[in-house]
């Protein structure tokens, strides 16, 4: 684990929002709204809730968790450098599965981040807000990430939505 992935403003920054965005939907479009002592209102309280631990549980689990490294004992296999026949050789296989920075070989989709300075396995980018690559090994936590921050966006806008057009009826 990671503790100093932690120290960073963007981490910080992303607490912060999640927090201010919880505290905003709960404790104040909810309660002007249908109030939290009523069913509904703790029924929209407990739903934006399980999404906001969901939200943070991921977000915790992407930042904390390694990418994935490349195995020091790994070399790639000769037969892969067989190609079809109607097929030009662009340059040597190998050559092109070897990192010049970590000066050894890498598997297929790995990358070098230049952030980390280290090969990723199925490296899908760096991620400023994680503090971390998106990788094999976290890649299902930063989507898991970004499904329940999506579904709690549409459930906090649609209690902005109600909240608001309860307080603009006309009476």
């Amino acid at each position: 684990m990671k503790l100093k992935n932690f120290l960073s403003i963007p981490i910080f920054s992303v607490f912060f929002v999640m927090g201010f965005v919880y505290y905003v939907t709960v404790f104040i479009l909810i309660e002007d709204w249908v109030g939290l002592q009523t069913s509904a209102g703790s029924l929209n309280s407990m739903i934006f809730t399980t999404l906001a631990c969901l939200c943070v549980l991921s977000f915790l689990v992407g930042v904390l968790t390694d990418p994935g490294r490349v195995p020091s004992s790994y070399i790639p296999d000769v037969e892969d450098t067989s190609f079809a026949s109607d097929q030009e050789p662009k340059k040597n296989v190998l050559q092109s599965k070897y990192c010049d920075k970590c000066a050894a070989y890498k598997p297929p989709r790995t990358h070098h981040c230049r952030v980390c300075k280290r090969c990723i396995l199925r490296m899908d980018h760096h991620c400023l807000w994680i503090n971390n690559c998106v990788g094999y090994w976290n890649y299902k936590a930063f989507f898991n990430l970004i499904l329940y921050a999506t579904i709690g966006s549409i459930h906090s806008s649609v209690c902005i939505i109600c909240s608001l057009s309860c307080f603009l009826k006309p009476i």
